[in-house]
């Protein structure tokens, strides 16, 4: 099969991506070495030749695929190609908000920026590029070449090419990925969201009482709930449908609205199956590989192998409760509104209760609050003095009904806020797990610095959360149960703020500036108000200082070992995730030793 502009064309029949298999960048396809300095990139010799690259695409079945943004459409030509469609241009602008359609793509990332915004459309026009972005659509920050893995037979046999001819490797399932490491320049993307297996067993494990579900690596929970509560089963999982279930949710730690009674969504992992960088399939469970296993439940991303698959516990439905309150005032009573709410995050969260907010200045929508085996009478007892406050305060707020559902999926398919369940936004992150001890003894201090950065950056600062407990039922005073920061079982809030840049398409220079902002000048503030707290691992600052302590802490040092044990050579690397402390991305975009 011959490259052509043809070819090309043709390939771009179905909005989304298009692929070949042949290298567009084919160099001599040199020799390669583990002492060398740097993985080898599409601009280097030792960039995999075409012979090499159809070889890997007949072992992985025609899978291997070279990508062109989706948006490629919506421009004259990529790299050469004419790609221009003004027809598919509109379908894929319309769909760029979509976050199910983007977790299907091969590469991009839902938070574009991680891109470098390459080839966005214009969502407003429907034509061409959007108003103050480059008018070429260029590769940016993406991986030319990603396998869309249909077993794990093709995840083996990417990450042996990969070994085996010095690359990068990315592990991409939904770009769900709010820090940017499931996206990079000159890589090989191993795609895992075809992996898509369902399988429920009812029989108990020790341990536990309930049954469990395995499922592929490319499971989202958009797949797996309506399973689950069509069986009267409930599974400790996140309130975002397209998170996949397997990836970096659990290898991260993971939370949920059931993480008051359940813990932390790592807890819940009975088993995994997992391609190590020696391209072994192996299992990871309490008695095969049982280091491993305590590390891949949330002790880092990306970095100890590719799940395939894992299985998780389920549990019988138990009734919940649930409210909407929004708060909507000015000034200082729109504060003392979110400090009358916020300071008593430890008497919601002593009862298993989780609030999801959202919030900017002015506005605070708590949508749903949760509160598991609760009656309404219940419900009003834990949340009455809440509302008395903020009646003596004079501080505007609405409430919804209080109703009680028979089980989780009934709440969650009638009260939650789905605005924000969307992708194609240039959004820089940051946040905090706030823990029980800084809200009961430095509360005001925490709201007044929400305060502050709101106040910094006015109208591009935005916050979200989870007010929640994980360590409120399931206890873990010595980390066995999962590899995780100690503030996970003592945390008040988890918390993420979104920074807003003034344009949708940065330079370099302006990428830098708005990554300063977050780290030194937001971050700073919340750090400062919560000595005693941590950071979610996939909720965070990409740049966070000290980020092996703010996301491990104590943990950390038993993660590196077990990461040295089963990829003493680093084949799989993600920016601030356990063991990358020896690479970096230069200023060239290559993945180099430091």
């Amino acid at each position: 099969m011959k490259w052509t502009p043809a070819l090309a064309a043709a390939l771009l029949a179905t909005p989304g991506y298009a692929s070949q298999p042949l290298p567009l960048f084919a160099r001599g396809g040199g020799s390669t070495s583990p002492a060398q300095q740097c993985r080898c990139s599409p601009v280097d010799p030792c960039w995999p030749n075409a012979n090499k690259w159809t070889n890997l695409n007949s072992t992985v079945g025609g899978r291997l695929v070279r990508v062109i943004p989706p948006g490629a459409v919506c421009y004259d030509s990529f790299n050469g190609i004419p790609t221009a469609d003004p027809a598919k241009c509109a379908q894929v602008a319309a769909q760029w908000t979509n976050a199910t359609w983007m977790s299907d793509q091969p590469t991009i990332p839902m938070t574009t920026h991680f891109s470098n915004n390459t080839c966005e459309p214009n969502t407003v026009t429907g034509v061409g590029a959007p108003a103050g972005c480059p008018s070429q659509c260029t590769e940016g920050i993406l991986s030319p070449y990603a396998i869309l893995a249909e077993s794990a037979a093709h995840i083996q046999a990417g990450v042996n090419f990969a070994r085996n001819n010095n690359l990068r490797i990315i592990i991409r399932n939904t770009g769900h990925d709010f820090m940017g490491r499931s996206s990079g320049w000159g890589a090989l993307v191993i795609n895992t969201h075809r992996l898509k297996s369902i399988q429920f067993n009812s029989s108990p494990i020790p341990g536990h009482t309930g049954g469990t579900v395995k499922i592929g690596a490319g499971v989202q929970f958009q797949d797996v709930y309506p399973q689950a509560w069509a069986r009267n089963l409930d599974l400790l999982g996140g309130e975002c449908p397209t998170v996949g279930m397997a990836g970096g949710f659990v290898q991260g730690g993971g939370q949920g609205p059931l993480s008051g009674i359940y813990g932390v969504g790592s807890d819940q992992a009975v088993s995994f199956d997992v391609v190590l960088a020696n391209g072994a399939h192996v299992t990871a469970n309490a008695n095969t590989n049982s280091d491993l296993f305590w590390a891949l439940k949330g002790g880092g991303m990306g970095t100890f192998g590719v799940v395939t698959s894992a299985t998780f516990k389920t549990y019988p439905v138990v009734p919940v409760t649930g409210m909407t309150l929004i708060i909507a005032d000015t000034g200082d009573k729109f504060w003392e509104g979110v400090r009358i709410w916020y300071t008593k995050a430890p008497e919601y969260t002593e009862k298993g209760m989780y609030h999801w907010y959202s919030m900017l200045d002015g506005f605070l929508q708590v949508q749903p609050i949760v509160y598991p085996n609760a009656t309404v009478a219940q419900f009003n007892a834990a949340i009455n003095p809440l509302l008395a406050e903020l009646t003596a305060a004079n501080v505007s707020f609405t409430t919804s009904p209080v109703q009680t559902f028979p089980k989780f999926g009934d709440l969650y398919n009638a009260m939650w806020e789905t605005t924000h369940h969307g992708s194609g936004a240039s959004i820089y992150w940051g946040g905090r797990m706030v823990s029980l001890k800084d809200v009961r003894e430095r509360g005001d201090g925490v709201v007044a610095a929400y305060r502050a950065m709101s106040d910094k950056y006015p109208g591009q600062v935005f916050f979200g959360g989870h007010l929640v407990n994980p360590g409120n039922k399931v206890k873990d005073p010595n980390q066995k149960l999962s590899a995780v920061h100690p503030v996970w079982r003592d945390t008040a809030d988890i918390e993420v703020f979104l920074y807003f840049p003034p344009a949708t398409c940065q330079s370099e220079s302006q990428r830098a500036e708005a990554e300063r902002r977050v780290t030194e000048e937001l971050s700073s503030l919340l750090r400062a108000a919560t000595p005693n707290s941590a950071v979610y691992p996939n909720e965070g600052d990409i740049n966070e200082p000290n980020w092996q302590d703010a996301f491990w802490g104590p943990v950390y040092p038993k993660l590196l070992n077990i990461k040295k044990k089963y990829d003493p050579n680093t084949i799989f690397w993600a920016k601030a995730s356990t063991g990358s402390e020896g690479w970096a991305v230069r200023s060239d975009l290559k993945l180099c030793k430091v």
